[in-house]
């Protein structure tokens, strides 16, 4: 028994895990009012966006799976010229829009592992799942202004 399931081990083929990189990448703001800074980052955020998550996801003829992730966000060039309420505005919303783009970061962490469960079968399919699953998140939040992501 016990060697039957040893060799039934040895030719079962184990599933390796998805390598995942995540980075976060950031734009310069400068404004040192709220209004300003919606504005700035209306016009620098990428694709119009305050934030944004963008993921990639490969895999190879065997079935190795890969996801890139890339959080962009952005960053003060100099915070001690905002007055203290604004700051503290700033960075609460920089938090909140880190975390709102951490869930969409993770949908491309789970399109990768189900990609990888399903032997890299069906893979477009999962990435247009997961796809859908980021506009719906946004249309719940209001693109994470539910979540905390405003400025005022």
């Amino acid at each position: 028994m016990i060697i039957g399931l040893v060799a039934g081990f040895v030719w079962t083929p184990a599933l390796a895990a998805p390598q995942i990189t995540e980075t976060t990448k950031t734009y310069s703001v400068s404004e040192t009012t709220a209004r300003g800074l919606r504005s700035e980052m209306r016009n620098k955020g990428p694709k119009g966006f305050w934030g944004y998550t963008r993921w990639d996801i490969r895999w190879t003829p065997g079935c190795r799976v890969s996801a890139r992730i890339v959080y962009t966000l952005p960053q003060h060039s100099n915070p001690d010229a905002l007055p203290d309420r604004t700051r503290r505005a700033f960075d609460r919303m920089v938090a909140n829009l880190a975390a709102h783009e951490r869930l969409h970061g993770q949908n491309g962490i789970n399109a990768a592992h189900e990609i990888s469960r399903a032997n890299c079968k069906g893979g477009a399919a999962i990435i247009r799942k997961y796809n859908r699953a980021d506009k719906e998140l946004d249309r719940r939040t209001n693109h994470g202004a539910r979540d905390g992501v405003t400025l005022d």
